[in-house]
């Protein structure tokens, strides 16, 4: 599809960064080794810090995607570092609490209860919240939903980024994060997409049409074959009700992770056998 939003495991362009060395910040244009210097360089790491955190955060870019681009600069765009999918395989479990609270709506100040285990990990040495898929409520991954769920694929299953601020009372406040959706609307065989994650170069898609005898589907898609035309996809799984829809989501999402995974383990010792064999 045309004009597809940047996901957070996509490389962007362009983002700010500093040299890990001296702090002097720099501009980082992505497939290009090395950087270019910024003309708002203060001379102070710190500042200069913020200036590029907070110029890529309004451009929606994460700090995971910042890390890759500068491991794809310093070391080569084909190293596992230069992607940013690399840093969600490797993320660390660190815990899991039962949370009573609210998620906000991404636009409107409304307030949907929510009550479910928020997952915590670590990624690059600092803490990131995840909710389960399908602890979202319907307002917000749902037919009538002005949105499209973007989830992350962490560790092989597809979860939520969202922050959390805890009250004393210890309810908790959830808030999507950003580039964690997509406002507008996206239809297939009537069938409304509420989700889509994509795995390498395949995307999985969750659909939901009220009228239809089974309201559930999830579909494939191969993002490569689509050329100019809309999305093709195939292999609909379809489903009587939302919970058996996330659930096979997930497990399609995680299942072509796992397969993808196991490739790349083959690989490399596919072409040292390749090679051993031309030598001799």
């Amino acid at each position: 599809m045309r004009n597809e939003p940047m996901r957070r495991n996509d490389l962007p362009e362009t983002c700010f960064s500093i040299l890990p060395s001296s702090g002097q910040l720099i501009i980082i244009r992505c497939g290009e080794r090395g950087y270019y210097p910024s003309e708002w360089d203060t001379g102070s790491r710190k500042e200069n810090r913020e200036i590029a955190s907070s110029h890529n955060v309004r451009r929606g870019i994460t700090d995971i995607q910042e890390a890759a681009m500068l491991a794809g600069s310093m070391f080569g765009w084909n190293t596992p570092g230069a992607n940013p999918q690399w840093y969600l395989d490797n993320a660390r479990y660190v815990n899991s609490n039962i949370v009573q609270g609210h998620i906000k709506d991404p636009i409107m100040s409304v307030y949907y209860p929510v009550s479910s285990f928020l997952l915590r990990y670590e990624i690059m040495g600092k803490q990131h919240f995840y909710l389960p898929v399908d602890k979202l409520p319907q307002e917000l991954m749902g037919q009538r939903s002005q949105f499209i769920m973007l989830p992350d694929m962490l560790c092989g299953v597809p979860a939520m980024p969202v922050t959390a601020t805890f009250a004393q009372n210890g309810s908790c406040t959830v808030q999507l994060e950003h580039g964690s959706y997509v406002v507008g609307e996206m239809v297939n065989q009537e069938y409304h997409i509420t989700a889509r994650i994509r795995v390498g170069s395949a995307e999985f898609v969750m659909g939901e049409c009220e009228k239809a005898p089974a309201p559930f589907v999830t579909w494939q898609r191969n993002c490569k074959d689509d050329g100019d035309g809309p999305p093709n996809f195939f292999w609909g799984h379809y489903r009587s009700d939302r919970s058996s829809c996330i659930e096979d989501f997930c497990e399609r999402a995680g299942n072509e992770c796992e397969k993808q995974m196991e490739w790349q383990r083959c690989v490399p010792h596919e072409r040292k056998s390749g090679e051993h064999k031309t030598e001799r």
